[in-house]
């Protein structure tokens, strides 16, 4: 279904960007990107792209807007979609600096009279890679973790001044395994790894793309190849995040995951000033995702190892979850959510952060329970949580995470 298609580009858009809400102009992006062969996108996406500067900060995935919502339910077609973007990158929301599609054609038949033309560097703001690292410290717990990302990128940074000084390098490879249990900040911690890169200049473009086993494999000979280089090409310059990567290993000679890691390791050596690969998942089933292809070896060198978040830790999570939402914690309240991270942790389907996430919208329902038990809901009771607010569903906790991909069973 198109929609689905295009609020998912639409997403991705918005998550690269690290932008807080999915607005309109990231759904035009995802239209002419995702169509871009069309004739009526040519020369759409530099227009749209350029429209969603500035970067943003936000470390949590963004959420649809109403106005975007309502624009991905006209586009019903491709026609449609690329009709509505047309209209709004090609009238008068383009700025001096933004050139119209005329402007760009005019360009593009110039520089072809003229002969080849080398290609304009991008215009791009880059970070300071200091600011960027005080967001990875700002992270709560994670210390093993960020020692391991300083030093990747203080090898990233001594190899740039060294080539800039006329000295060989020693170019390790960019590629990341990320290994651990849900919840522990791998998505996060990749998206500052991406920043971080296009900070130093390793490459060019701060873009991060999430994808799946179902976004890289297809159902039919043949068409997964094609498929994974979509993919890639949609990352590219930029990082691109297989989270479960373990669900690519193949589980015999006709698995389509073999054709998919073949295409994507020739393109981590065909682009690897362009685009980085990091992989994540559980450390066993990572192991064995590695060990299935020698080319994925040779690339893998560098691997960041996630461990659970103490309970302490996740408290001060929960807490700036209720700080997000403007909500206090009354006195006992913290006490009994060290204890629940505690209780909690020891038992099969334990999510770390995403656990304190639902144990504080679990705490936020009791409370809204609680203001209108009486018939009468009043802003007052809508402050704070208390101690009675917070309750662990042991049950669902028992309930043990399936684990996606075709690994050994516990």
């Amino acid at each position: 279904m198109i929609r689905s298609r295009l609020a998912d580009a639409a997403i991705s858009a918005a998550k690269a960007q690290a932008h807080t809400e999915v607005e309109p102009r990231h759904v035009f992006f995802a239209a002419v990107s995702e169509f871009k062969d069309d004739p009526r996108a040519e020369g759409l996406v530099a227009v749209a792209r350029q429209r969603l500067e500035p970067r943003g900060n936000a470390l949590q995935p963004p959420v649809l807007t109403p106005a975007a919502e309502e624009l991905l339910a006209q586009m019903t077609s491709v026609d449609e979609a690329l009709r509505l973007a047309a209209e709004a990158l090609t009238s008068g929301g383009a700025s001096a600096s933004e050139p119209t599609t005329a402007q760009m054609q005019t360009h593009t038949e110039a520089a072809a009279a003229n002969g080849p033309q080398p290609a304009a560097a991008p215009r791009v703001e880059r970070e300071s890679v200091d600011e960027v690292l005080a967001e990875l410290d700002a992270l709560v717990g994670l210390d093993a973790v960020k020692a391991r990302v300083r030093s990747v990128i203080a090898v990233v940074r001594a190899n740039a001044e060294r080539e800039r000084a006329g000295l060989p390098t020693v170019n390790p490879s960019l590629h990341l395994v990320f290994t651990g249990p849900p919840g522990t900040g791998k998505t996060t911690v990749a998206r500052l790894v991406a920043r971080l890169y296009a900070a130093t200049g390793v490459i060019p473009d701060s873009r991060f793309t999430e994808a799946s086993r179902a976004d890289l494999i297809a159902g039919y000979v043949g068409q997964t190849a094609i498929k994974t280089a979509d993919v890639i090409a949609r990352a590219r310059p930029g990082v691109l995040f297989i989270d479960e990567a373990y669900a690519l290993t193949p589980t015999s000679d006709v698995d389509f995951g073999t054709e998919a890691i073949a295409t994507l390791v020739k393109a981590m050596e065909d682009h690897r000033d362009e685009l980085a690969v990091i992989v994540a998942g559980y450390e066993d089933e990572m192991a064995q995702f590695i060990q299935s292809n020698p080319g994925l070896r040779s690339r893998f060198k560098t691997y960041v190892s996630f461990g659970n978040y103490a309970p302490d830790e996740l408290t001060v999570i929960f807490r700036s979850f209720a700080a997000e939402a403007g909500i206090e914690l009354a006195e006992g309240v913290e006490e009994r959510v060290t204890t629940a991270m505690r209780e909690a942790a020891a038992l099969p389907g334990f999510g770390n952060a995403r656990f304190a996430r639902s144990l504080f919208e679990q705490a936020y329902v009791r409370m809204a329970e609680r203001a209108a038990a009486d018939g009468v809901v009043e802003v007052d009771e809508l402050h704070a949580l208390l101690p009675e607010d917070i309750a662990v569903d042991v049950e669902a906790l028992h309930r043990k995470t399936r684990r996606i991909g075709f690994g050994p069973e516990e």
